[in-house]
């Protein structure tokens, strides 16, 4: 039902994000000051559940999960804008957009859909 529920949101949240790393992780479900970041080097503590995604936090948390490359200044910097654009020279996201456009449920749920294939299905 979550999904379902996702799919009809027209903008999802950060805590969506965070039940959907969790669901592709095989971790359990927990919100609650919990992050699959598999990486300390950034975090992204500075947002509560009930924000609205961006595709650049939605991109943090993608590079960082998949240990991404693909952008020499994301490897250095570690930020949403350089995250994006390793997500793009990665083939996740396209080139159209930028870091602080708004997520719906539906591009949520077709992000994880090309993180597994990345992933080999895991």
């Amino acid at each position: 039902t979550f999904l379902s529920e996702l799919d009809n949101k027209s903008i999802a949240t950060y805590g969506d994000a965070l039940i959907m790393f969790n669901l592709q992780s095989g971790s359990s479900i927990r919100t609650k000051s919990k992050s699959v970041i598999k990486h300390d080097s950034f975090s992204l503590e500075g947002y509560t559940e009930n924000d609205t995604l961006t595709k650049g936090m939605a991109s943090l948390m993608t590079a960082q999960y998949l240990d991404l490359g693909g952008s020499f200044m994301y490897m250095i910097f570690g930020t949403e804008r350089y995250a994006y654009k390793a997500c793009i020279a990665n083939k996740i996201f396209t080139g159209s957009g930028s870091e602080n456009d708004k997520m719906s449920g539906t591009e949520l749920i077709e992000l994880f859909s090309r993180i597994s294939e990345l992933k080999g299905g895991e």
